[in-house]
């Protein structure tokens, strides 16, 4: 009897051994486990990461090589456009024959609409040019009457859309500008301490255009 009952005992001891075991098994199996699918998680992470970064730069890459590429054709615009400022300034004859010619275009494509209102844009034109002038004699030394935005819708539809109604005031020594980032036609006044005779000459050269003006009026 008491080698049935060991028997007994013996045999739940191994049966409770042997699921302890499976147990720790089934244990270590899912710490491997566990392990295994943490580093493929990391592996995973990290090759997006990767991914991420490459593809970050690759955008960094064409941002800046775009934007050489806006700043290039920006510079070669400006060159252009330099350039054809400087071609267009060259090309106008300076002094009263200069002025007298400039006028002479500008009434000539006013006059020779067909619809009737040759006169009264030619009058408006005229108008203009003697207004601006006339404020500039006024007060020579007001660099705001000596500012002609070339864009400007006033100026343009009153004398600049007419052929010689912006080369007049090349030929009456304005030069070309950039004046706190707007295109100008701008009179820049010499330093009347320094350089008497440059102001006389400049001044002079703005009396006798509004001279002209003043003639042409009356024709």
């Amino acid at each position: 009897m008491k080698r049935i009952i060991q028997s007994e005992e013996d045999t739940k001891k191994k049966t409770k051994m042997d699921a302890l075991s499976a147990a720790e098994a089934r244990e270590a199996q899912l710490k491997k486990e566990a392990v295994i699918a943490a580093e493929r998680e990391a592996q995973k992470k990290a090759q997006e990461e990767e991914a991420r970064k490459k593809e970050e730069a690759e955008l960094a890459l064409r941002a800046e090589e775009a934007r050489k590429l806006r700043i290039e054709n920006e510079r070669r615009a400006e060159e252009e456009a330099r350039e054809a400022d400087r071609a267009f300034v060259a090309s106008v004859p300076r002094g009263g024959d200069g002025v007298r010619a400039q006028i002479g275009l500008i009434r000539e494509a006013c006059r020779s609409n067909t619809d009737g209102s040759g006169e009264k844009e030619w009058n408006t034109a005229i108008g203009a040019l003697h207004t601006i002038f006339t404020q500039i004699m006024s007060r020579p030394e007001e660099p705001k009457f000596r500012r002609i935005r070339r864009d400007h819708p006033k100026f343009l539809e009153d004398v600049g859309r007419h052929p010689g109604g912006k080369e007049i005031f090349i030929a009456s020594g304005f030069r070309l500008d950039n004046i706190e980032g707007v295109s100008c036609f701008f009179s820049k006044e010499p330093n009347i301490e320094h350089d008497m005779d440059g102001w006389s000459d400049w001044f002079n050269e703005l009396k006798e255009t509004l001279q002209i003006i003043e003639e042409e009026m009356i024709k």
